[in-house]
């Protein structure tokens, strides 16, 4: 299904168990390609598996790959842009609804470009009761090197003037309409 820009849609995000794990509600769709996905987040409500609601705090730009193993919020906070970034599998776009399978460890990337590497011991306890296939273990970390690397370069979307031009795009569209 080909989306197009302004269209709503959640987003679902599950455990390798096949747990639905978080749930995020009314993301607009900014760009879609035959490689990646552009989403933005303004306030948007998200669901944890708990039944715990909350909104998101800044408006974020959320970038979904359809070959790689990982996906990349961009958030405008107050001190500059930061970055999170979900090792996860590429995802899939059925009924409304973006879904991919969130494999624990996550980039805490800082308006600097430090980082820090988070949940790697939820990833080894995940890794072993879930049963990781090897290939999903050395893809998870093939896309931690890739990630490093894309950092360190300030490759998209890790460029701060690139995220903050797609941003300036958005909010001229949004005045338009």
């Amino acid at each position: 299904m080909k989306s197009k820009t302004g269209d709503l849609v959640l987003v679902h995000a599950y455990k390798h168990s096949g747990k639905l794990y978080r749930s995020w509600e009314k993301v607009i769709i900014f760009e879609e390609t035959n490689d990646y996905l552009i989403l933005i987040n303004e306030e948007v409500l998200i669901t944890e598996i708990n039944g715990r609601k909350w909104k998101t705090n800044e408006p974020a730009i959320w970038f979904f790959f359809k070959e790689d193993w990982y996906n990349i919020i961009c958030m405008f906070k107050e001190r500059g842009i930061n970055y999170y970034c979900n090792l996860a599998s590429p995802y899939i776009f059925e009924e409304g609804t973006i879904k991919y399978i969130d494999y624990d460890l996550d980039f805490k990337i800082f308006n600097d470009y430090s980082y820090k590497i988070l949940d790697l011991k939820e990833f080894n306890r995940n890794r072993i009761a879930w049963n990781y296939s090897r290939e999903i273990v050395e893809q998870i970390w093939k896309s931690v090197d890739k990630i490093k690397i894309m950092i360190k370069e300030n490759q998209k979307p890790f460029d701060h003037n690139y995220v903050t031009a797609i941003w300036d795009e958005y909010t001229k569209l949004k005045s338009e309409n």
